[in-house]
């Protein structure tokens, strides 16, 4: 999320609809703008201390309306990532539906990831899509604490016993 939204501002800057058409060489950098800085201008109170202190470790000095329209390119950034990514748990969910031909599915997803716990925002976006998108199912949410080398063993060693149960019949 944050080298999209740092490609939006680079954009903005070239038409010169922001930073009076100036980047700072660590702006025009690519992966100088992390996706925890993202969740920290999203976490301004209003006052843009937050985003004016990003900017700043950017080499950028904004004026405050270069600052509300950088927490304006967070939110739709963040916004866009939570909707994809609900959209894509939300067409597993209802396949899932589907192929066991259930009227409602209740389920329970387990969910890890920086941006899923640290972002202001995102979880709540997230929940709210995932559920739009699946009316006839009832999801509950789990963040989960193990970390995703954990997950990604279970998932190889499930999908290893189903190889080999298939292999055997």
């Amino acid at each position: 999320m944050g080298e999209l939204v740092r490609l939006v501002l680079m954009k903005l800057v070239n038409e010169d609809l922001l930073f009076n058409g100036e980047a700072s060489e660590l702006l025009k950098t690519g992966g100088s703008l992390e996706t925890r800085y993202v969740s920290q201008m999203e976490s301004d109170t209003g006052d843009r201390k937050q985003i004016y202190n990003v900017l700043s470790s950017l080499g950028v000095l904004p004026s405050e309306l270069d600052c509300d329209i950088v927490r304006l390119v967070c939110e739709s950034v963040s916004t866009r990532s939570a909707h994809m990514c609900a959209a894509g748990l939300a067409g597993v969910i209802n396949l899932m539906r589907e192929r066991r031909s259930e009227e409602a599915l209740k389920i329970t997803v387990g969910i890890d990831g920086s941006v899923y716990k640290l972002h202001p925002c995102f979880r709540d976006r997230f929940h709210k899509i995932v559920r739009d998108l699946s009316p006839h199912c009832e999801i509950t949410f789990i963040q989960s604490e193990e970390g995703s080398g954990r997950g990604a063993a279970l998932i190889s060693a499930v999908a290893c016993k189903m190889a080999a149960s298939i292999l055997t019949q």
